[in-house]
């Protein structure tokens, strides 16, 4: 019998779609906030596979059985190899791409045809004596320019889609591979500066580390042309707070839609607002509570590789999406 253990909330509300993954051969335990911590050692001790996000205690309890530390999501930015113990590999889980650029393809179509508002005016005032062919156009997307900053998973996805509406795509990432057929150029952040002062979309897609906090500042949303918009669907602190309010109170760029924020609710601890700032005033601003990626099939996905991950530990196989082995000296 191999044990798997789903501890945290997120992970434990899910748990459901890992058991009907896994045949009579494996046992499902559980552990979350509310749970006694004493129960955590144990409960990890007997596991060959633990799946969630960070682990209540540190360092960790003996774990002579563990084969693998599966966290159901994309970020990982809560641990390092040395909060793992040694040899354990550590993956992470995405199956969110095409949902979250799905998401990235409406805000900019909304953005520039404003059908939200057009219903509202229509369900309100109908014609408004006005004749066929009459009335303010909108905009289009076809021969815009979508700059994506952080060019991986995600950026892929956005760019193959973006292109079928006829757009121009710019990607930066760390790295220099070969510009795939999707986009025009890819550089590294060397070239930032021009990708934010070409583009009338800047898709934020990076991860969230010391080298991307506040990487968008003041300085460079003023590269941003007046009527562009930015979009961020990966952390909410890659963009200055103040800076970006700033900008958009004053329309200093066109606008924005933002998934992803500044506080975020713990378990245990009081709500929290998400922002420090009253964005929910402005007018030229979409806001989502980092929804996205948030749909049945991906957490369908999702649970599908989790799955697939623990079988391959359990035959000798290396699992996908490693991110690295542990490095924290194991207990007896």
């Amino acid at each position: 019998m191999h044990t798997v253990l789903v501890q945290g909330c997120i992970a434990v509300a899910k748990v459901d779609l890992l058991r009907v993954r896994l045949d009579q051969d494996w046992r499902v335990t559980t552990w979350q906030p509310g749970d006694p911590l004493e129960a955590f050692g144990p409960l990890a001790a007997a596991a060959d596979v633990v799946v969630g996000g960070g682990i209540p205690v540190q360092p960790w309890p003996a774990v002579p059985r563990l084969k693998l530390f599966q966290i159901p999501w994309a970020g990982h930015e809560f641990t390092s190899p040395d909060r793992m113990p040694a040899g354990v590999p550590v993956c992470n889980t995405f199956e969110h791409e095409s949902t979250i650029a799905e998401y990235v393809l409406l805000g900019m179509l909304e953005s520039q045809i404003g059908l939200g508002k057009m219903d509202a005016e229509f369900r309100a005032k109908g014609w408004a004596g006005r004749l066929p062919g009459s009335g303010t156009p909108h905009g289009e997307l076809r021969g815009a320019t979508v700059g994506i900053v952080g060019y991986g998973h995600i950026g892929h996805e956005v760019a193959v889609r973006a292109r079928a509406f006829g757009m121009r795509v710019l990607g930066i990432r760390r790295s220099q591979p070969p510009c795939p057929p999707e986009l025009d150029w890819l550089g590294t952040q060397e070239r930032l500066d021009e990708l934010l002062a070409t583009s009338d979309f800047v898709v934020i897609a990076c991860d969230l580390n010391d080298e991307t906090r506040g990487l968008i500042d003041a300085r460079r949303l003023g590269l941003m042309k007046p009527t562009a918009v930015i979009i961020n669907v990966a952390r909410g602190k890659i963009i200055d707070e103040a800076a970006l309010f700033d900008a958009l109170q004053a329309r200093r760029i066109g606008g924005a839609v933002i998934d992803a924020w500044y506080n975020y609710n713990e378990p245990g601890k009081p709500e929290v607002w998400p922002a420090n700032l009253p964005f929910e005033e402005l007018d030229n601003i979409l806001c989502s509570g980092h929804v996205s990626a948030w749909t049945e099939e991906m957490n369908e996905r999702r649970w599908d590789l989790v799955a697939e991950n623990a079988r391959r530990v359990i035959r000798g196989e290396p699992p996908r999406n490693l991110l690295y082995h542990g490095t924290q000296e194991r207990r007896a």
